[in-house]
C-alpha cells in the first residue's frame, strides 16, 4: 500500500536560456505551476493529523516562503544563479531545496505552460518516515 499526496502552487517568473538556439534565448516569462508530490506507506496513527500522510497546510508553510524568496515575480537567472534555468533545472533545484524540509518528498513537477512540464524524481527515493 502506498499513499501519494500532491500540493499545487503557482507563480509568475521570468528568465532566459543563454545557450538556447531558439526564441527562449530572449527574455520572457511564464505562469508556472509547481506540483509537490509526497509518497508514504504509512498514515499518521494518532493525534490531530491522524490518517494523514502530511497536513497540506504544513507543505504550504514550507513551500510558500521559498516561492516568495526565489520565484514569484523574480528573474530566475539571478535568484537561482543559473544561466539557463530550464523547467528541468527548476524542478531539480526545488527538490533539493525542499528535500530536508518535507518528509517523504517524492517528486517536483514544474509546468511552464498547460502542455509543457518537467518532473524531477531522484533515483534513490527516501524511505517513509
Amino acid at each position: 500500500m502506498c499513499f501519494e499526496v500532491e500540493k499545487i502552487f503557482s507563480f509568475e517568473a521570468g528568465h532566459l536560456l543563454d545557450h538556447h538556439d531558439g526564441k527562449c534565448r530572449h527574455p520572457h516569462g511564464h505562469s508556472y505551476v509547481l506540483k509537490i508530490r509526497l509518497r508514504s506507506e504509512e498514515l499518521v496513527q494518532e493525534g490531530p493529523k491522524k490518517n494523514m500522510v502530511i497536513d497540506f497546510s504544513l507543505i504550504s508553510s514550507i513551500v510558500k516562503p521559498m516561492i516568495e524568496t526565489y520565484f514569484d515575480h523574480k528573474w530566475l537567472n539571478t535568484t537561482l544563479d543559473c544561466d539557463s534555468p530550464t523547467a528541468e533545472y527548476i524542478a531539480y533545484w526545488i527538490f533539493h531545496h525542499l528535500e530536508s524540509l518535507i518528509p517523504n518528498l517524492y517528486s517536483v513537477t514544474i509546468c511552464e505552460t498547460p502542455s509543457a512540464s518537467a518532473t524531477y524524481t531522484p533515483r534513490s527515493m527516501p524511505r517513509s518516515s
